[in-house]
């Protein structure tokens, strides 16, 4: 019956807003962010709008209208391509920078350049809506203004430090954790301290590295006569962030703040008849390997392959590994039981009963689908937000972590047996996956719903919250504590000067008296 409600509710919202014409704008060339943000857009098109998506991948099936302008070319892309020292050593300052640098500033300078978005620019074409990304920069925001029309801001991952404050969100670091840190929403003084510190230095990093030059590519762009980038972002009439409540922290959100993990994920398909018969096994079970879809583990050290190797031939699984074993250094032993594949369906694999463990590099995409299939995960985390998704799943008793550095026979085989053989991680799996499914509607048709909100309601701006407007010293009380301190100190100063006073009038009359 609720399902029922659901969909009928549904058809009624795309009768109300049907036929929108949809702009979706996403520079970055990296394949992990994009998968989310298609499924969306494919969806979208699926119910009755028209899509036009500037994307560097293009898709060979979609719906009908659903447009795709090619930015092939104009930037190499992250996928399969990257060396494991690629990232050896990136501290906070450094993954700030290339968030916004490499990611930012350079995506930006170079996608603008191209005939597709030069096109864009001198298009008579009406649209409703502007779909983007929020990562290094915020230059695609030009576009909202260029045609008038409402943003919508996508996160591929758990909300970033300079998302909320161009909404409102409430972003306490006292118990809210940053994209940067892996503690939990209850902090010891230490952890509450380094949050501060993080949040407050990848805001000033995001806008030392970024500001100056995203506006000035900007505006060459679009004209002298955009607004800057900073006030453009507070026009964002929505966000879709990819995390929810049941593996993040519970946290206070304003309504135009949309939490849609998992929004790309999709119910397991059948499998082929060569992946049916690669999952099926005389020993214990499966153990399914990859790192992503830009690091090659091809490219790992020799030492951590020859762990790995040795680790797996001790256990009495069969092991599927998303790799290319002719690009694997030359002298290493390689176990029987592993089975290597350049490709492989992994949300239908996860999913398979067969499946009893997941290793992985922790990213947020593929940890949802372990979530949602209830595998226990052995993370092997590399950079960026890894870390601490793994440390999440960990304290949830969900996963095991270890280091890539700690990487050899002994280490990995603990941690191995200890998920496969310990069935407290099973169950909390399982338990994990129910509260992650249980929802009044899919991620996909939420998100789905909140655009056409947006749509139907002229960029909705009732949902806006007014502490996004307020400057930061309102925002935080300041000019109130500011002002209740002055009261304090008059009030000292009157009490004062009036005790002064009665004691020199006790004074003088003492004095009289003795005299």
């Amino acid at each position: 019956m609720r399902y029922l409600v659901i969909t009928l509710t549904l058809i009624g919202t795309i009768s109300v807003s049907e036929s929108a014409n949809i702009l979706g704008i996403f520079p970055l060339p990296g394949k992990s962010h994009y998968v989310m943000f298609e499924r969306v857009l494919k969806r979208l098109a699926e119910v009755g709008h028209h899509v036009d998506v500037a994307t560097h991948f293009i898709s060979k099936e979609v719906p009908p209208r659903y447009n795709q302008l090619s930015l092939i070319g104009s930037l190499p892309i992250f996928v399969s391509n990257l060396s494991i020292n690629v990232f050896d050593g990136f501290s906070h300052y450094d993954m700030v920078w290339f968030m916004t640098t490499i990611c930012g500033v350079n995506v930006c300078a170079e996608t603008l350049k191209t005939p597709v978005l030069q096109d864009l620019k001198k298009t008579t074409k009406k649209y409703d809506l502007v779909i983007t990304e929020i990562f290094g920069s915020d230059c695609m925001l030009g576009f909202g203004h260029l045609f008038n029309v409402p943003t919508v801001s996508m996160i591929s991952s758990i909300s970033l430090p300079w998302a909320g404050d161009r909404i409102g969100n409430p972003d306490n670091p006292s118990y809210i954790p940053s994209y940067f840190v892996s503690s939990t929403s209850k902090m010891s003084l230490y952890e509450r301290i380094e949050n501060v510190f993080y949040l407050t230095v990848s805001k000033f990093l995001y806008y030392f590295f970024n500001s100056k030059a995203s506006n000035q590519i900007s505006k060459e762009f679009f004209g002298p006569d955009l607004p800057s980038l900073e006030d453009l972002a507070l026009n964002t009439s929505l966000i879709l962030v990819n995390s929810h409540f049941s593996i993040s922290h519970s946290r206070p959100t304003v309504p135009n703040f949309v939490e849609v993990g998992g929004l790309h994920i999709h119910k397991p398909k059948p499998l082929s008849k060569y992946f049916k018969d690669l999952l099926t096994t005389d020993s214990k079970g499966i153990i399914y390997l990859t790192m992503g879809s830009m690091i090659l583990t091809e490219t790992f050290d020799y030492d951590k392959l020859q762990g790995l190797f040795d680790a797996f031939a001790e256990l009495p699984y069969k092991v599927l590994w998303k790799a290319v074993r002719e690009k694997f250094p030359k002298g290493l032993k390689i176990p029987d039981n592993i089975h290597f594949e350049n490709w492989m369906p992994q949300m239908d694999i996860l999913c398979h009963p067969n499946v009893k463990l997941f290793v992985s590099h922790g990213g947020l995409m593929g940890s949802q689908e372990a979530l949602y299939c209830g595998v226990p995960r052995l993370g092997i985390p590399l950079f960026a937000d890894q870390t601490n998704n793994i440390r999440s799943a960990e304290r949830m008793g969900l996963a095991v972590k270890v280091a890539y550095k700690d990487i050899n026979k002994d280490t990995i085989l603990a941690a191995a047996l200890k998920l496969l053989e310990d069935p407290m991680y099973k169950k909390n799996c399982e338990r994990a996956s129910k509260q992650f499914k249980d929802r009044p509607m899919s991620a996909l048709d939420t998100a789905v719903y909140w655009i056409e909100y947006v749509i139907r309601h002229n960029g909705a701006p009732h949902l806006r919250s007014a502490g996004a407007d307020l400057p930061w010293y309102q925002y935080y009380l300041i000019d109130v504590a500011i002002m209740i301190m002055c009261i304090v100190i008059f009030i000292a100063f009157i009490a004062c000067v009036l005790l002064k006073l009665i004691l020199h009038i006790l004074y003088n009359n003492s004095k009289t008296k003795t005299d």
